[in-house]
C-alpha cells in the first residue's frame, strides 16, 4: 500500500513538473525563436513585443488567393519575440511615387486597433541603410523567350545597386528545382559571374519553392546592426509544380523582415496572369511590383528602387490595450498634399 502511495506520488509529481515546462515554452520561456527572423508586411514594417516576459507576433493576416494552396495554423503567419514595444518600419512617398524625406514626428498619427496612440516613444528616419539581398531569376522553360534579357536586368541592378563594402546578395535560380548559384557575398565579381552561369531546365516551374526558400534558407546568420532584407525576384509570377502557395510566402517573409520587389520582363500594354501574383507578393510585403520592357528602362526603375530600400522611418511605441490577438496597425501622415504610406497594418500578441 505504501509502495503504491508512493510511485501515485512520482507520478503527479512528474505530470506536474512537466506541465510547468510546457507552460514556461509557450509563455516564451525558452528561446526557440532565432535573433535575426523578424519582417515587412505589405509595407516596410517591423513590429515587436510589448513587454518583457510576454511574446508577440508580428503579421498580417493573409487573403486567401488564386495560388494559395492550404492555410497555415497562426504561428505561420506571425513573428515571435520577447521585445518591450512595437516598433513599426516604413516608407512615406507623394502620389508620384516619390519618397518624402521630412516628415517629423509631429506628422505622424499610429492607430492601434483604430484607436490613437497616445505617445510615440521613439521616431526616427534611418538613411544609407546595409542592404542584404536575396536576388531571385526565373530560368523556367515559361522565361525561355526572355532569360537573356532578365539576366541583364539583373546584372544591371547588382552593378548599380551594390555596394561592395556594405551590401551582401545572394542568387538562386528556379525552374524544376532550385538552385542557389552564390552564397551572400560582398564580391561583385562573385555575384555577376553567378546571375551569367543560372540555368535550372524542366517543364515545372518551383515560383513558390523558390521564394519560400529564399526567404527563410539565407538569412541564417544573426546581425547586430540594422540592415534592411530584400528579395528581387526576377519572373512571370507562374507557378506549376511548388508544395508551398502564396501565404506561406508570403508569411515566410513577413517571419524574416524582408520586403519582396517583383519586377516581369515584358510589354506594359499587355498584361499577364502572373502579374496579379507578383504584385499581391509585393503589397503583402512591402515591397513594389514593376514592369521593364528593356534593360534601359530597368535601370530607371532600380534607382527608385535603391532610394527606397536604403531610406526608411522608424516609430516604437507601447500598444494600448495587452488582449492577445490580432491587432490592426494604421499609420497617418497629417500633410497638405495626399501621401502614401507604406508599413505593416498589424500584429499578433500573445499573453503570458
Amino acid at each position: 500500500m505504501q509502495r503504491s502511495t508512493v510511485i501515485t506520488g512520482l507520478l503527479l509529481a512528474f505530470s506536474a513538473a512537466t506541465l510547468a515546462g510546457v507552460g514556461y515554452w509557450v509563455s516564451g520561456g525558452f528561446d526557440f525563436f532565432s535573433a535575426d527572423s523578424a519582417n515587412f508586411d505589405g509595407s516596410t514594417g517591423t513590429v515587436s513585443s510589448y513587454s518583457a516576459g510576454r511574446e508577440i507576433a508580428v503579421g498580417r493576416v493573409p487573403r486567401t488567393g488564386p495560388h494559395d494552396s492550404s492555410t497555415p495554423t497562426l504561428p505561420e503567419y506571425t513573428i515571435r519575440k520577447t521585445v518591450p514595444e512595437v516598433r513599426l518600419q516604413f516608407t512615406v512617398a507623394d502620389e508620384r511615387g516619390r519618397l518624402v524625406p521630412d516628415v517629423a514626428q509631429s506628422d505622424i498619427r499610429i492607430l492601434d486597433d483604430h484607436v490613437p496612440v497616445p505617445r510615440i516613444q521613439q521616431f526616427e528616419k534611418m538613411s544609407d541603410l546595409p542592404l542584404r539581398i536575396g536576388l531571385l531569376l526565373d530560368v523556367s522553360d515559361s522565361m525561355k523567350r526572355v532569360v537573356e534579357q532578365e539576366k541583364s536586368v539583373a546584372l544591371a541592378f547588382l552593378q548599380q545597386v551594390l555596394r561592395p563594402g556594405s551590401d551582401r546578395a545572394f542568387v538562386m535560380a528556379f525552374g524544376d528545382g532550385v538552385q542557389v548559384w552564390q552564397d551572400p557575398s560582398s564580391n561583385l565579381g562573385e555575384l555577376l559571374g553567378a546571375v551569367k552561369q543560372a540555368r535550372e531546365g524542366g517543364e515545372a516551374t518551383d515560383f513558390f519553392d523558390a521564394v519560400y526558400s529564399g526567404c527563410v534558407d539565407q538569412w541564417k546568420n544573426a546581425e547586430t546592426g540594422l540592415v534592411h532584407r530584400v528579395i528581387v525576384l526576377i519572373s512571370d509570377g507562374e507557378d506549376t509544380g511548388s508544395r508551398h502557395g502564396l501565404a506561406d510566402v508570403i508569411a515566410a517573409a513577413q517571419r524574416n523582415e524582408i520586403q519582396i520587389y517583383t519586377i516581369n520582363v515584358h510589354l506594359k500594354k499587355r498584361a499577364y496572369p502572373g502579374d496579379a501574383i507578383l504584385l499581391r507578393l509585393a503589397d503583402e510585403t512591402g515591397g513594389t511590383f514593376f514592369v521593364a520592357n528593356t534593360v534601359h528602362e530597368a535601370e530607371s526603375i532600380f534607382s527608385q528602387l535603391q532610394e527606397e530600400m536604403r531610406t526608411q522611418y522608424y516609430v516604437s511605441f507601447r500598444p494600448l490595450q495587452e488582449a492577445p490577438g490580432y491587432h490592426d496597425l494604421q499609420v497617418e501622415v497629417r500633410a497638405p498634399q495626399k501621401l502614401l504610406v507604406h508599413a505593416r497594418h498589424g500584429y499578433y500578441a500573445f499573453s503570458q
